[in-house]
Parts: C-alpha cells; structure tokens; sequence
C-alpha cells in the first residue's frame, strides 16, 4: 500500500536573469506582482496569487542559448492586460490572438532578458479552472 500524497501548498518557478532589479522593475509595473522574499544579489521571488511565485536568480545564460521557458499568467481578461500593457509603454509580440487548436486565447510579451510572459485565456471545454 502506498501512503498518502503529502500536500503541495504553493508553487514557485525560478528563472535567470541579467539584473535582479531591471527584473523586479519590469514584473511589478507591467504586470502588478509584488516582491515577498529576497535575499539581496542571491534571489528575489515576486507573488502572481496566493499560492503561485515567480523566483529570479542572477545568471547569464552562455551566449546563444535561447531562454527556454515562458512564464503563463492565467487571465480572464486578456484584452485589459493587452490595453494595460500598451497604456504602459509594454511592448508585445502583437494583438491577442486565439488559438482554436489549444482553445486558448493569449497575449505574448517579451521580459528584458528575453523570456516570453504569456497571457492566457484558457477556453477549451475541460480546463478545471475555466474563467467565468
């Protein structure tokens, strides 16, 4: 028999970047996270909701590796964030669009090291947490 599955009560998702406070900048003015830990040059974590986190390191990448991953914010408005965004001077990689093949609807925009933010409207049928 196996034991129960322990509980996970929050989630963080760590990136490197160039400038720790050029990163901070950008996420809290563009997209309104608010720093909750810090350890001053080592790491910073900003809060998305209550229990999910970005983390940022400090680290360049060795020249020519793309930044692999993209942070997804899961948005029942993505035309307010598009409107936000450019209000704010945000550049983005164009209008949203909808992607009926993934039935979603999404904004992509461009960090200042180079990973994409995804803002996302999930609406295929499934989607546990569907927006209302």
């Amino acid at each position: 028999m196996t034991s129960p599955v322990p509980p996970i009560d929050q989630t963080i998702s760590f990136f490197r970047v160039g400038d720790l406070g050029r990163t901070r900048e950008f996420y809290e003015r563009a997209f309104g996270l608010r720093m909750v830990f810090e350890r001053p040059g080592k790491v910073m974590i900003l809060q998305a909701t209550d229990r999910s986190f970005f983390g940022f390191v400090p680290g360049e990448l060795p020249p020519g590796q793309s930044r692999p991953a993209a942070m997804t914010l899961v948005s029942s408005d993505v035309d307010g964030w598009s409107r936000r965004l450019a209000a704010l001077g945000v550049e983005t990689k164009g209008p949203p669009i909808f992607k009926p093949e993934f039935g979603i609807y999404i904004l992509y925009v461009a960090d200042p090291d180079g990973y994409t933010v995804e803002v996302l409207e999930m609406r295929a049928p499934g989607w546990p947490h569907a927006a209302q």
